[in-house]
């Protein structure tokens, strides 16, 4: 299978072009059922769906679809694949408003062959990885590597990617090396490489080493070149992340991206964008009539305004200003204290609504404001973000990204009196694997969590430390 390789990638494009193909005809005979009364050259329309399916097959290739599937897992193809599919959705959409008559026509066409194709794609890329998955882990279509190293925690960090993963497909026939390894066998020396690569033939070489010279890098891997050895390298600094990295060229000159995330792509940004301002617009017509029972019930149980507002700390460090509905009631020499279960300063109402966080329903309006984002780690007021930079490892790296009404820590149940290191975890663990399903995922499981059975001082991380004034 693996002398296939490249063949196998090239009849996997020629299927993803008839599956594209296939889904702008089934498009077209949708539109042309639904309106009859349009004619449309055929011809010109089939010439356009094959232009379309080329189109996204070079993009497919472009974004990564066709990458090896050893190390990759099914939700990144799946990203990329409906990534691709939205955006030139998206584009088709705006020509066919901005260039041609009959619009709906071709939204419906557009919207039939959008969905065709992706679920298609998908189905079948899922087919194809189960079934490599499975080869692998049955110990067939395997890669044998040589460790070439002088550390044993950058080894270590290796060996337990491949022992967690058996699904890849990789065994470790031993290491080369001048240092003593615990755990692999032993195949020799550096100076013996040569001769070790003739015995062994391994199908890669990986480099993990700490410190080492440049002319001694540069000498291995001219030796693994020689004996036609693919080489990867880990660099010394895999242990302070952990999501997929990106190298970007300065010139000749490598970088490795160390904080990179999912979202730093555009088009990763672009659909959730897309998403929040979708979704918040709905949820906002929906439960409007919710807001106004809950607006009319703060006003009712206690004098001063309906709306509480307060500075959070947003992404990249900027301030911005959440809504909610207001819980407690006015009073200034009581405004600084935490939120306990029995808060004095809360409203029978107010902690009716905190209960069920319709509290949090006006942060939607911050939503469409760009301010926050639907999922995302929880904002913190000023003083809880200079108090926790100090403690919380890695607290900052929150963030990064738009802060959030719901998130991965708040569905597992990290709100009210619990760990501020393990919603940090999460939150991390968040920005880092990002994908859209999961923020679907979240959005479906949120109002399951939603009811609030953790109201104990300290909540910095879901805001029940709010002063009210």
């Amino acid at each position: 299978m693996k002398a296939y390789h490249s063949l196998l990638r090239f009849a996997e494009k020629l299927v993803d072009l008839g599956i594209n193909f296939f889904a702008a005809y089934i498009g077209y005979l949708a539109a042309v059922a639904e309106q009859p009364r349009i004619v449309a050259d055929g011809r010109g329309q089939a010439v356009a769906a094959a232009v379309i399916a080329l189109i996204s097959v070079v993009s497919y290739t472009y974004f990564g679809v066709y990458r090896p599937m050893r190390s990759e897992r099914r939700t990144f193809y799946v990203g990329r694949i409906l990534s691709v599919n939205f955006l030139i959705f998206c584009l088709y959409v705006i020509y066919s408003v901005v260039f041609l008559s009959d619009y709906q026509f071709y939204f419906l066409w557009a919207t039939t062959a959008f969905l065709i194709s992706t679920v298609a794609l998908v189905v079948k890329k899922y087919v194809i990885m189960t079934i490599l998955y499975r080869v692998r882990s049955s110990r067939r279509n395997i890669k044998y590597v040589l460790v070439l190293t002088d550390s044993q925690e950058v080894t270590d960090e290796y060996m337990r990617e491949i022992h967690l993963n058996p699904n890849f497909g990789y065994t470790v026939i031993g290491y080369v090396g001048n240092t003593a390894i615990e755990g692999l066998k032993h195949l020799g020396t550096t100076g013996e490489l040569d001769a070790i690569l003739r015995r062994h033939q391994p199908d890669e070489v990986v480099m993990a080493f700490e410190t080492v010279r440049r002319a001694t890098i540069t000498k291995y891997v001219s030796i693994c070149d020689d004996n036609c050895v693919k080489v990867w390298a880990i660099p010394a600094v895999c242990g302070i992340f952990k999501s997929q990295r990106q190298v970007r060229q300065m010139g000749m000159l490598p970088m490795i991206d160390v904080r990179s995330n999912p979202l730093d792509h555009p088009l990763a940004r672009a659909a959730k964008r897309t998403t929040d301002i979708i979704l918040s617009l709905l949820i906002i017509i929906l439960t409007s009539p919710l807001m106004l029972v809950a607006a009319i019930g703060v006003k009712i149980s206690s004098p001063g305004p309906i709306l509480f507002r307060q500075e959070r700390v947003g992404q990249n460090n900027r301030i911005f200003t959440i809504y909610k509905f207001r819980s407690m009631r006015v009073n200034a020499e009581q405004d600084s204290g935490w939120t306990t279960d029995h808060d004095p300063r809360k409203t029978r109402f107010g902690n009716f609504i905190r209960k069920y966080s319709i509290d949090e329903l006006p942060q939607f309006f911050n939503v469409l404001k760009g301010d926050m984002s639907i999922v995302g780690p929880r904002p913190e007021m000023t003083r809880f973000v200079e108090q926790f930079r100090k403690t919380v490892p890695l607290y900052m790296l929150k963030h990064s990204v738009r802060p959030g009404i719901t998130g991965l820590a708040q569905i597992h149940g990290l709100r009210g009196d619990t760990s501020i290191e393990r919603r940090i975890e999460e939150d991390i663990y968040y920005i880092e694997h990002w994908s859209w399903f999961e923020d679907i995922k979240i959005i479906l499981l949120t109002p399951f969590k939603a009811i609030n059975k953790h109201e104990k001082a300290p909540e910095a991380q879901d805001g029940a430390q709010d002063k009210e004034q």
